[in-house]
């Protein structure tokens, strides 16, 4: 016999279809980045696209780029992608302390005017008007959108990636100052147990979440009286997966932060931060013209 639907569940499927429309906005504004390995393509991260001054960045976690941009690449059918451009990331930590890592924000201004528009023809580039960053939201539940590496598949060369849109609710009682954080620079969300996502209404476990690591967490506002794809705000990137006393949380990056690394190290046009009074120590990575590079390991490799 067919079970009676509870409450809450009848509530999450009258949610499920405005969340859907809002993880569609959010999925125009977000990439995947990829490596090679062992000869097969393979998930590192995501990204988020903004546009600034009419510049255009790719914002994602350090560790996805630091390091490794040049073997890093997205995906724009039918071709493999490097992106060229600047990239800033903040200062990483000393291997094996990847703990110590509290920001791990990375920045690429890209410079390749027709990877530029075939990006443009593929997504969209967030404003300034799409980022929030008030301290405080409508409520204390966030979707998160990226891409695990689990849910991403190889095959000859070709790849099948799906999205995994995540509610997230933020930690009420969290020790901030225990680890070196500030709720006013991190969003802290609870990770722990089974999940809601747009796709499946019902609790589940959620997959293993490597790979969503800078990707963006959305205020989803008002979305059940308003356009869910307007209402949908930018509040952060998320770096880190923690793990304290068995219980998991999932660690981001406030835009506030984000909008002041900006600011700082591409002089944008952005208003100086109120509540993030910070000099953010970075690693500087300038990255030369792909085609250059790719052609004269090609001539070496041909020599």
């Amino acid at each position: 016999m067919a079970a009676t639907p509870t409450p809450s569940s009848l509530l999450q499927e009258v949610k499920a279809h405005p969340l859907s429309i809002a993880t569609a906005a959010i999925l125009r504004s977000t990439i995947q980045f990829f490596y090679t390995r062992k000869g097969r393509i393979a998930a590192c991260g995501s990204g988020v696209l903004l546009t600034v001054d009419n510049r255009f960045i790719v914002v994602t976690a350090a560790h996805v780029l630091a390091g490794q941009a040049y073997t890093t690449f997205v995906i724009l059918p039918p071709n493999e992608v490097t992106l060229a451009g600047t990239l800033l990331t903040t200062s990483p930590p000393p291997p094996g302390r990847r703990q110590d890592d509290k920001i791990d924000l990375a920045v690429l201004e890209l410079t390749d005017e027709g990877q530029i528009a075939r990006l443009q023809e593929a997504y969209q580039f967030l404003t300034l008007n799409e980022l929030s960053t008030s301290p405080r939201h409508l409520t204390d539940v966030y979707l998160s959108v990226g891409f695990p590496a689990a849910k991403t598949r190889s095959f000859n060369g070709h790849v099948k990636t799906a999205p995994y849109p995540l509610q997230v609710q933020q930690t009420k009682e969290f020790d901030y100052a225990g680890l070196r954080l500030h709720p006013g620079t991190h969003l802290v969300l609870d990770f722990t147990g089974d999940v809601l996502s747009a796709a499946n209404p019902q609790p589940h476990r959620r997959p293993k979440m490597e790979g969503i690591s800078g990707s963006g967490l959305w205020d989803t506002g008002n979305f059940l009286l308003g356009d869910p794809a307007h209402e949908r705000k930018l509040v952060g990137i998320v770096t880190e997966e923690l793990t304290l006393r068995r219980h998991k949380y999932l660690l981001v990056t406030r835009t506030t932060v984000l909008l002041e690394f900006m600011r700082q190290s591409f002089n944008l046009n952005i208003p100086v931060s109120t509540t993030v009074k910070v000099n953010l120590g970075r690693g500087l990575q300038r990255l030369t013209d792909w085609q250059a590079k790719q052609a004269a390991a090609a001539a070496t490799s041909s020599a």
